[in-house]
């Protein structure tokens, strides 16, 4: 349950129960694995994250460990989907594990090996993998956690992270949230089973983010088909421009398909 509470023209948000945090549902591992020295510039990036609990490993396929008590998930980079790399993932996936796989391409399977597929080139893989550890790990006035991320990738099939930015004063959302219906097609919008939308923006923003804005998102959200469990998260980001609001979303579904 949400709770907006209006102050002087401004928002400022309250979860019904700020102990469930992203802080106390911390999962005890997490797990990037990049098959192949091509995506060592990636794997280089999300280790320089930073994120405690993190491991970002270039690996072979043969060397892909197997899964332990305490790995709550792994995301696989891959460039192809050869026997190895399907059986590695699945051995994540029969354990519980949360099994992402980011491929060049879908990776077709007679058997369920992974939670869901993302497909992307090599230049775009950073970012969505950068969202999802981002929104487990940092802190927001409305957080979202592991159990958040789970609940939307969790046996879905097929999944897509697609970020957007805002400006213009007073129309900063509506402007973001334009971009993002651009991103999303018709088709892959009425795939979409779950959604994960958070926005960010300075802590100093001028002028502050007004409840008349956040109708433009409210509006959009009721926009989704039917049945689709949304959940949005609202952070602070103090790298960002004074005039800027950016809109991350993660889309998921089993016909999501690229």
């Amino acid at each position: 349950m949400l709770t907006v509470i209006l102050f002087n023209q401004n928002i400022n948000y309250m979860t019904e129960d700020l102990s469930n945090g992203c802080t106390n549902n911390f999962p005890v591992s997490f797990h990037v694995f990049g098959i192949g020295e091509s995506f060592k510039p990636i794997i280089d990036k999300i280790s320089a994250l930073g994120y405690e609990g993190v491991s970002a490993t270039t690996i072979k396929p043969k060397q892909l460990p197997s899964p332990t008590e305490e790995d709550r998930m792994v995301i696989i980079l891959t460039d192809e989907g050869n026997d190895l790399v399907v059986d590695a993932a699945k051995s994540y996936y029969q354990a519980g594990v949360l099994t992402l796989v980011v491929s060049h391409q879908q990776i077709g399977s007679q058997c369920k090996f992974c939670d869901a597929q993302l497909e992307a080139d090599t230049e775009a893989i950073y970012k969505p993998v950068k969202a999802i550890l981002d929104m487990i790990f940092n802190n927001g006035l409305i957080p979202l956690d592991f159990n958040d991320i789970r609940s939307c990738l969790n046996d879905s099939g097929f999944f897509k992270v697609v970020e957007s930015t805002g400006k213009g004063s007073d129309e900063r959302v509506a402007d973001a949230i334009s971009k993002i219906e651009n991103i999303i097609s018709h088709k892959e919008k009425s795939a979409i089973e779950d959604f994960i939308i958070s926005i960010s923006f300075n802590h100093d923003i001028q002028p502050p983010i007004s409840m008349r804005e956040m109708k433009t998102l409210s509006d959009f959200l009721s926009s989704l088909p039917e049945g689709i469990d949304a959940i949005l998260g609202v952070f602070h980001d103090d790298k960002m421009p004074l005039d800027e609001v950016r809109l991350t979303a993660v889309i998921s579904g089993k016909e999501l398909k690229p």
